[in-house]
């Protein structure tokens, strides 16, 4: 449950964000278009198998509602994508806390949010997700 503060006669609530990383090469919605189906399905796997594995190691509780906001992190700016051009490893991120239990389905009514953040230069190519639990 969450903790409820009143700040100005408004109703601010105190959710839990939890966070996940995952380290490994990421595809843009553009190079998706050109991949072979099998090809696709081998990404979408590891991402979803990694995030599903990496939630259960953070004892990330079962949520009804959440907020995703999705940060990737690049080598160098070689290929930069779009702001949301690695929306494919988002979403399979998601589908892999669906895996975990965390979630019972990825649809409008539970995840409510999906905010994108530009990508970092940080020398690794990992991607990060903040999952913050909604009333």
């Amino acid at each position: 449950m969450s903790e409820l503060c009143w700040l100005g006669g408004i109703q601010m609530t105190k959710s839990k964000t939890y966070t996940l990383e995952v380290w490994g090469e990421m595809w843009t919605a553009n190079k998706e278009r050109t991949l072979h189906h099998f090809t696709r399905a081998k990404k979408v796997k590891e991402w979803r198998d990694a995030a599903c594995v990496a939630s259960k190691a953070r004892r990330i509780p079962k949520m009804k509602a959440i907020e995703v906001r999705f940060t990737p992190h690049r080598v160098n700016k070689r290929g930069l994508a779009d702001v949301g051009g690695h929306f494919p490893v988002a979403k399979a991120m998601i589908d892999g806390l669906v895996d975990a239990g965390i979630l019972t389905g990825d649809g409008p009514d539970t995840v409510r949010r999906l905010i994108f953040e530009a990508p970092v230069i940080s020398g690794e190519s990992k991607a990060i997700i903040e999952i913050t639990e909604l009333e």
